[in-house]
């Protein structure tokens, strides 16, 4: 259902260019409706993604042990690493909660801890409200291109093509930042 906007458009890029635009538009129009019928099948407030992750960090977080120091720090400990949690600022030092806006394993340790309700420490960007006004603008059906009205302006001329000096080059202009391919010579190379 998802899929990586280039391999979209990949039979549209090839085409003169408001077929190519008017291809692109079509898909879009698509993509923003298949999108929202996608957040109605949803059984929580939640994405289905944030919730697999979610899971396995509740799952990750079994094999955890935890410290509290009676206030608002806990102290997790996983494998051979601690980690320092804080609930009322929503960090930890893993850093992974600040990252994905999902509590890590740690944070969950300490959520039950506390009893606290997981749901209510899900970012609000993965909210059914935040999806659908995402997808809340929907790109409008156009006539067909020979429905529509002749232009008045002047038409647009491409440039005179001319030909260059010398050879075209065929090898790609590499960065600068990429490291120079080191050629075999013969000279000193065989005796």
């Amino acid at each position: 259902m998802i899929e990586c906007f280039n391999s979209l458009i990949l039979a549209a890029r090839n085409k003169t260019v408001i077929t190519m635009l008017e291809e692109i538009r079509v898909k879009m129009m698509k993509r923003v409706g298949q999108m929202r019928e996608f957040c109605d099948s949803w059984i929580h407030d939640f994405s289905p993604i944030a919730l697999k992750v979610l899971t396995e960090h509740t799952a990750r977080s079994m094999k955890c042990s935890i410290e509290w120091n009676s206030d608002i720090g806990y102290e997790v400990l996983e494998g051979y690493f601690r980690h320092v949690v804080d609930l009322p600022r929503q960090t930890c030092s893993c850093r992974a909660w600040m990252l994905k806006g999902i509590p890590c394993p740690h944070a969950i340790v300490a959520r039950h801890h506390k009893r606290l309700n997981l749901m209510d420490y899900i970012s609000q960007w993965y909210s059914r409200d935040t999806y659908m006004n995402t997808y809340s603008y929907f790109i409008q059906p156009v006539l067909n291109l020979k429905m529509w009205p002749t232009s008045t302006n002047p038409t647009i001329i491409p440039p005179e093509v001319r030909k260059m000096p010398g050879r075209p080059k065929t090898a790609r202009r590499k960065e600068a930042s990429e490291p120079k391919k080191q050629e075999n010579s013969l000279k000193g190379g065989l005796k």
